[in-house]
């Protein structure tokens, strides 16, 4: 997806849809064609001037686009593995790690290049939260002069698979234990908290005021 910041209607989101019947091929597990494997790179054509139908009220508008040719659709689906696998580690704070999964053009040398605290979100936090331990980054940040932490994680062995390269090895092991986490909006010791069947999760809470004070003075 991609974030409009300047647009008409705002700040907007485009994100990928597919009404249509179009699929991508089967990816294979191993090889040269797995999502854990380089991408080889590719230049796809744009697509200039798309006429995109209107809905919902709005207006059929023009925009530009880029034409993902058939014999490029398993590639393309490399890409979107790993792409996600670069969203999923950066939401838990990882540095480094995330720069094997995205090419040049994605920003790669941003997340390879070293860092310093302060400066970028750093994979230095776990809490178990329900049955599951999670690995992540947090933040704290003042509402109305109260202090909140906000963690966001993911489930600690399917970080681990992410941070070895294993990207099918994740996407299976994701599968098979999307039921085991949790639904709830709210666990012990946090306010509001959100799981996701992808193994992440964002949770908050209100700092006591002697912890809020420490880390203050420690930073």
């Amino acid at each position: 997806m991609s974030t409009e910041l300047m647009a008409k209607e705002g700040i907007t989101i485009n994100a990928l849809q597919a009404p249509g019947r179009g699929l991508l091929p089967t990816r294979p597990t191993s090889g040269s064609k797995s999502a854990d494997a380089v991408l080889s790179r590719r230049n796809p054509p744009c697509a200039g001037a798309v006429k995109v139908p209107g809905f919902e009220g709005r207006k059929e508008r023009i925009q530009d686009g880029f034409l993902i040719p058939r014999k490029n659709l398993g590639w393309y689906g490399q890409l979107l593995a790993r792409t996600a696998a670069a969203g999923q580690l950066a939401l838990a704070g990882a540095g480094s790690e995330v720069a094997q999964y995205l090419t040049d053009e994605q920003g790669r040398k941003h997340y390879a290049q070293r860092t310093f605290a302060g400066s970028s979100s750093v994979r230095d936090a776990c809490h178990k939260i329900g049955s599951t331990r999670f690995l992540g980054t947090d933040q704290v940040f003042r509402l109305g002069g109260i202090r909140v932490e906000a963690f966001s994680g993911m489930d600690e062995e399917l970080y681990e698979l992410l941070v070895n390269g294993e990207v099918e090895a994740y996407r299976r092991r994701a599968y098979e234990k999307r039921g085991t986490f949790s639904t709830g909006t709210e666990a012990p010791e946090w306010g509001p908290v959100s799981f996701c069947d992808d193994g992440t999760v964002v949770a908050l809470r209100i700092l006591p005021q002697d912890q809020a004070q420490q880390l203050h003075s420690s930073r």
